[in-house]
């Protein structure tokens, strides 16, 4: 994340540690929960809840596959 170029409005608040654990110190986890909850998610004390319904997983939720059409010999 601390590549990314300032002012994309990349969603750094999502980046969480294993388990929906919130990993940044005061005052920034602060401002973190606050943009969490703001899309939805419950935080109790400094983890998601239900963090499994949410987290994201590689490979997951892709399209699928196009097969190509068959050509017809004549």
């Amino acid at each position: 994340m601390a590549a990314c170029p300032s002012g994309r409005g990349i969603p750094w608040h999502r980046v969480v540690g294993a388990g929906g654990r919130l990993l940044l110190r005061e005052p920034h986890v602060l401002l973190q929960r606050k943009l969490l909850e703001s899309e939805g998610l419950e935080v109790a004390e400094r983890r998601i809840l239900n963090f499994a319904d949410r987290q994201w997983t590689p490979g997951r939720n892709k399209r699928p596959k196009r097969t190509k059409k068959k050509k017809h010999g004549r």
